[in-house]
């Protein structure tokens, strides 16, 4: 992936061992600085190996996040009346201590996510930089805090989503809830505790994980709740796509969409097709900006997608662990059972993959080769939709005024990527996309990163 950080692979494998001979942890509710247990047990289990169970997830009754927004204001009362000097104090502590957590806490995202090394390494790499930012604004930057904060983070970045924006909040003398994805919770859990370390107060950080995305509507409507943070893909966030348009709650919008890219006249057909793949499969399509679909020209469509179908083939599709390896296994038992009924209905239109990796260490996993669809009638769904799966739908077009239509049509998420050696429809495209997205040129979304609005001055009023 372009920009993948430096991978030492003999520190890597000292920290995926430890990982894994640790005791399991037993992960219930934070509320108010209080484990609130629930009695049921979930197993955390690996998507690398069925047979890995890296803990339990106590899931949480209903009310939870009720309780957990109730022990947010209470906290808020003092937290923001505390002084930037003790709150960069704190960010500065848990900054300090992640100088000897990276590889270990990137072993924990590739082992919950099924993330590759670079993934997992980039993803703790990005965390660290927004933490850093929080803490030298904390000491500098001076404003009114907005309250309670919750922050939804699923599936699509482990770290630094949930905790990234947590960490600009604080800074800004917000206190949050914090919902990370319960089926890869255990990163939250791990820097939380380095919060607590830091002296962190009681209710500044309350943590809800919940495997089935269940209570958060509960969180979302809660009125002690001044702003919601919506990061990632999952069936959860379906429920907060509207809330942007409650004029009494504060909204930062990080939902997945299909990122569509537009193939019109590339100047290189094969670094284009290249250039798709990296942006559709890295994280089997469960990155923010992880691609889903593309539109391209008719003209172009058949050298495009020849140069696609021959690079994909080529895809090493295995254990996250291994060095080599380009994505790994499907996150979830829910995902790969979507990914497998897409497979069904739309079995007529698939050009190549969805099948099933059976490998030395890929047996007991969720492992699948990306899916490509072509010529999917217009008037269905998939064509528009996200699944965040490992999967591209190919939409064919007469003309650039049908690429427009098009992207109107799409569920376009947070960025379009254009493949053109023509400025003047690249310019065409970028006026129709408008200034709310990023748009990416002739290159993958590899580049682009989680979190980008977890700054100090967004939880400012």
């Amino acid at each position: 992936m372009s920009g993948d950080p430096q991978v030492d692979d003999k520190l890597f494998e000292n920290a995926l061992s430890q990982v894994l001979d640790r005791s399991k942890h037993d992960l219930s509710a934070i509320v108010g600085g209080m484990n609130v247990a629930s009695g049921v047990d979930l197993p955390l289990v690996s998507p690398i190996d069925e047979t890995i169970i890296f803990g339990t997830l106590q899931e949480p009754e209903k009310g939870t996040a009720t309780m957990a927004a109730e022990a947010a204001a209470k906290a808020f009362e003092s937290w923001s009346k505390t002084s930037m000097e003790e709150r960069a104090r704190i960010l500065n502590f848990v900054v300090n201590a992640m100088g000897t957590r990276r590889y270990p806490l990137a072993a924990e995202i590739v082992l919950s996510t099924g993330m590759t090394r670079a993934e997992a390494l980039a993803e703790v790499d990005n965390f660290v930089t927004i933490l850093k930012k929080a803490a030298e604004d904390a000491a500098t930057i001076k404003g009114k805090p907005k309250g309670v904060w919750g922050i939804i983070a699923l599936t699509s970045s482990p770290l630094a989503a949930p905790m990234g924006y947590a960490a600009a909040a604080l800074a800004a003398g917000s206190t949050v809830v914090i919902m990370p994805s319960g089926n890869c919770p255990q990163p939250v859990f791990a820097v939380y505790e380095l919060f607590q370390k830091a002296g962190i107060p009681d209710g500044v950080i309350n943590i809800v994980s919940d495997r089935l995305d269940r209570y958060v509507t509960e969180l979302s409507d809660d009125l002690n709740v001044a702003g919601i943070v919506a990061s990632g893909c999952g069936k959860g966030m379906d429920d907060l796509m509207f809330l942007m348009v409650d004029e009494g709650l504060e909204f930062i919008n990080e939902i997945k969409g299909m990122n569509p890219i537009v193939i019109a006249h590339p100047s290189d057909i094969k670094k284009a097709a290249s250039d798709v793949i990296e942006s559709a499969f890295r994280y089997c399509g469960q990155r923010l900006y992880s691609t889903s679909k593309v539109i391209i020209l008719a003209e172009d469509e058949r050298e495009f997608t020849r140069a696609l179908i021959e690079r994909v083939k080529d895809l090493n599709v295995n254990d996250p662990w291994e060095p080599d390896t380009f994505c790994g296994p499907i996150i979830s038992d829910e995902a790969e059972k979507r990914f497998e009924k897409v497979l069904s209905d739309e079995a007529a239109y698939l050009l190549h993959g969805g099948k099933r990796i059976r490998k030395e260490f890929t047996a007991n996993g969720r492992y699948f080769s990306p899916a490509i669809f072509a010529s999917i009638p217009p008037e269905d769904d998939t064509l528009y939709v996200d699944q965040a799966l490992p999967m591209l739908v190919i939409s064919t077009v007469p003309d650039i005024d049908s690429i427009i239509d098009e992207l109107d049509q799409t569920d376009k998420g947070l960025a379009v990527g254009i493949m053109s050696r023509e400025q003047s429809t690249i310019n065409r495209i970028k006026e129709a996309v408008g200034e709310d997205l990023q748009v990416f040129v002739n290159k993958s979304s590899a580049g682009l990163k989680p979190a980008l609005k977890a700054e100090m001055k967004n939880f400012l009023k």
